[in-house]
């Protein structure tokens, strides 16, 4: 070994000690990163609360408008009145057979609409030929009002429970089976052909990319579909029936106990927000397996 020359191990060991003290060129940067992940978690948090926020500032405008009569507190009753009233009819009991017939009719519809959409809307999107001979007719009656179809299906169906579970149904239906369609055949090309590549069977490519990858979409479609769901369920409750929120908000407005008209209003609106939040998270965590566009 020649002068001065240290062993190879030597040399290794002295090299990773060094790497393992190394100083950062930067310390503030390193001393700052609790700081900074403290203040990314407040960030989030703060953004979070902005929806709720605007809520609170809608209903502490609606307050004062009312109290102040800028708006005609007959009609628009201040809010604090409705939540009164509301909880007025929670503790008589009054309004539970109600809500229980609502969201019932309601949880049926959505539920068997979201299972036949999905079921339906696979096949048109993977196979052309049948999305294309169907398409011209769904888009037909997805256009048609389904408010028109209303008295057809009372008379069919009389006044009960079944008549608001097809309407539910039919106002669903239709935005998940588009979605679901849709998604399938977005099916990233390059998925296709790479699996193809790998050897993988059509039905392996059908189960494995193109039904992950058209997730996001049926989640999408929900999201649509649950605002046209509750509106419709509350129409055909007041249209024509002995039970139900739209019911009962319409024989309040009858009997000019207008607080009491809002209740309903007021419940089916928080079920709506609390349901929508609820699929844009779904939506959100199933993004990523969105196609690139």
């Amino acid at each position: 070994m020649a002068p001065g020359t240290q062993p190879l191990s030597t040399t290794k060991k002295a090299t990773s000690q060094q790497e393992n003290t190394l100083v950062p060129l930067y310390p503030d940067e390193v001393e700052s990163r609790p700081a900074r992940h403290s203040g990314f978690w407040i960030q989030d948090l703060a953004s979070k609360s902005l929806g709720i926020l605007g809520i609170l500032i809608f209903l502490l405008a609606w307050e004062i408008a009312s109290r102040t009569h800028i708006l005609n507190p007959f009609y628009f009753p201040p809010f604090t009145q409705i939540v009164a009233k509301g909880i007025e009819l929670f503790v008589s009991g009054a309004i539970w057979d109600h809500m229980i017939f609502s969201l019932t009719n309601f949880a049926v519809g959505f539920a068997t609409a979201t299972l036949a959409g999905v079921l339906a809307g696979i096949p048109m999107g993977w196979y052309k030929g049948i999305s294309k001979t169907l398409d011209p007719l769904l888009s037909g009656i997805y256009a048609t009002p389904l408010i028109a179809l209303l008295p057809l299906i009372i008379m069919l169906f009389g006044l009960g429970a079944i008549s608001k579970i097809i309407m539910t149904f039919l106002a669903a239906v239709f935005p998940v089976l588009i979605n679901t369609m849709t998604g399938i055949a977005n099916t990233d090309s390059n998925l296709i052909k790479m699996s193809r590549s790998f050897g993988a069977s059509d039905s392996t490519i059908f189960l494995k990319v193109s039904i992950p990858g058209s997730l996001p979409y049926i989640v999408s479609g929900m999201r649509v579909a649950l605002g046209r769901a509750l509106v419709y369920i509350v129409v055909a409750e007041q249209y024509g029936a002995a039970m139900g929120l739209g019911y009962l908000s319409s024989v309040a407005a009858q009997r000019f106990q207008i607080a009491a008209m809002f209740v309903p209003i007021v419940i089916i609106a928080c079920l709506g927000a609390g349901l929508t939040e609820l699929l844009k998270a779904v939506e959100r965590r199933l993004d990523k397996w969105k196609p690139a566009k």
